[in-house]
């Protein structure tokens, strides 16, 4: 499952760069490279059948935790604009939900890896 996640979170990532795109952010490129570092690692860690974190994936799984939390505030944020102004244009409503399926992904996949991380120590 948190293989298939990841990978799907790899897919997700990279959509919604495309679709950021158009505008990019600094702060969004970094958060989306922070967040296929954190699924690589993942996945790297899988194959290994390694349970415990080291300090590098700790550190991107903080990231990857901020950088979730801002895509979902940003993109409340900008349905509340889109909903102010009555302009649902289709670019809008794509990074909304983009934004927010991506953000839940990341989130579910942050809380399995963290659940799974435990198991594994106690064992």
């Amino acid at each position: 499952m948190l293989r298939t996640l990841s990978y799907l979170n790899l897919i997700g990532t990279v959509c919604y760069f495309l679709v950021y795109l158009q505008n990019g952010n600094p702060t969004i490129i970094l958060g989306l490279l922070s967040t296929i570092v954190y699924q690589w690692l993942i996945l790297r860690s899988q194959e290994q059948e390694r349970g415990a974190w080291g300090i590098i994936e700790g550190f991107f799984a903080v990231l990857s935790l901020v950088f979730a939390l801002y895509m979902g505030y940003s993109a409340v944020l900008l349905l509340i604009i889109v909903i102010e102004y009555e302009y649902y244009s289709w670019n809008s409503m794509l990074l909304i939900g983009s934004g927010l399926l991506l953000m839940l992904a990341l989130l579910f996949h942050l809380f399995l890896s963290w659940t799974e991380k435990l198991v594994k120590k106690d064992e």
